[in-house]
């Protein structure tokens, strides 16, 4: 059964995320963001909008997947950081290694300029 719910806006593929990632979570969200560069898509964006846990497992998926997205070619950013989200990503320093928007809008916006 797939964690993460998949949609297409035209050329962005957006991943939202379950409200837990553990340590096991994190296996099987890894699979399914890997599948979705498979596709090749202009841009992954990961909406944490109900995302309340992510453990250090988590984190480093999100690592993976933008280190892959990157030699892929692929824009990568994340968006709708719940606040125990936003503070792991503040405390471990992922605002500055990821792309962190406000909203969808300004995600896609972002990743849609050429």
């Amino acid at each position: 059964m797939a964690l993460c719910t998949i949609r297409q806006k035209g050329t962005i593929t957006i991943a939202a995320l379950p409200p837990q990632i553990d340590h096991v979570a994190a296996t099987e969200v890894e699979k399914e963001l890997r599948e979705l560069v498979l596709h090749a898509p202009k841009a992954i964006l990961l909406d944490f909008s109900k995302t309340e846990y992510v453990s250090s497992s988590g984190l480093r998926v999100f690592l993976v997947i933008a280190k892959i997205t990157q030699t892929a070619r692929i824009s990568y950013g994340v968006f709708s950081l719940t606040r125990f989200v936003d503070h792991i990503f503040s405390i471990s320093g992922f605002r500055k290694v990821l792309p962190v928007y406000d909203n969808e809008e300004a995600a896609i916006r972002a990743v849609s300029r050429p």
